[in-house]
This record gives C-alpha cells, sequence and structure tokens, in this order.
C-alpha cells in the first residue's frame, strides 16, 4: 500500500513539476513539424499563421525587396535547406505571460544549435512572437527586423 501512496505522491510531483502552459509543447512541435516537412514557402498564408501579426508583417516586410535583409534563412527550421535536418522541442517554460520553448536541431545525428521560440497567446492560439538565435533576447529576431526595417524603410513597427 505504502508503494502505491509513494508512485501516486512522485506522480503528481512529476505533474507539478512539469507546469507547462497547455497546448504550447503541441504547436511548436507542430510548427517545426510543417517546417521540416519538404519546401515551405516563408510567405504563404499556412507558413505566416506560426507567428503573431506583428511578427509575420515585419517578416514579409523584410523580404519585400530585392536585397537581402535580417532573413537570409527559413526561420523556423534556422535552415536554408532542412534535408536531414531534425528538430526536437526540449524545454517548455512560461516566462510571464509567454512561454519559452528551447529547441534543438541536429543533421546526421550531429548537433548543430538550439534556439528559443517566444510564443504569444493570439486569439486564443498560441503563436511565435520572437525567436533568439542564441537562446537570450540580446539576439531576438523581431528587434533585429524592427531595427532593418525602420532603417530600410522609414517608420516604426510595433510588437503588440
Amino acid at each position: 500500500m505504502r508503494w502505491v501512496a509513494g508512485l501516486w505522491l512522485m506522480a503528481w510531483a512529476m505533474a507539478a513539476d512539469a507546469g507547462e502552459p497547455s497546448g504550447a509543447r503541441a504547436f511548436m512541435q507542430g510548427a517545426l513539424a510543417f517546417a521540416l516537412h519538404g519546401d515551405v514557402d516563408p510567405r504563404s498564408p499556412a507558413y505566416l499563421r506560426f507567428f503573431t501579426k506583428p511578427l509575420a508583417d515585419a517578416m514579409l516586410l523584410d523580404g519585400s525587396q530585392s536585397d537581402i535583409g535580417v532573413i537570409e534563412a527559413e526561420v523556423l527550421c534556422q535552415c536554408q535547406d532542412n534535408g536531414g535536418l531534425k528538430a526536437r522541442v526540449q524545454q517548455v517554460a512560461p516566462v510571464g505571460a509567454d512561454v519559452a520553448v528551447r529547441v534543438h536541431y541536429s543533421a546526421d545525428g550531429d548537433w548543430r544549435h538550439d534556439a528559443t521560440f517566444i510564443l504569444h497567446q493570439e486569439n486564443r492560439q498560441w503563436r511565435i512572437a520572437d525567436i533568439w538565435d542564441d537562446g537570450t533576447a540580446k539576439s531576438s529576431l523581431f528587434k533585429a527586423l524592427e531595427i532593418s526595417n525602420r532603417e530600410r524603410f522609414g517608420g516604426s513597427r510595433k510588437r503588440r
């Protein structure tokens, strides 16, 4: 009887430690599966549905000119060629009202790098609001896009 109580307490503690916001992991896994399945068009509505409106708008503006802006590769797979690439969600953690999702990328069994995706709820759905390539806010894709787009096109863009 004690072992049953012990198992129950251990399961309860593990569930409490998980603390993952509902649906965040599944959303990110779906976004990665989409990006790694064939060649995706980063300008298509099917692709842009994974991002908050401000980030999607900034990404579209960045790619609206023939010169290369901030984005030089597909941002979900963090690559120019997704052949053989694998992406795995490693950690999901609340950060205020948002969620940070750490993703591990590898190809042919070798580590490539990790990135942190910041998810935000938009219309009651998780969406990617930012990507931190080195895992810290100083590498914010959204901020880099805002700065670059302001310099290239003038004006300012607001996040939310």
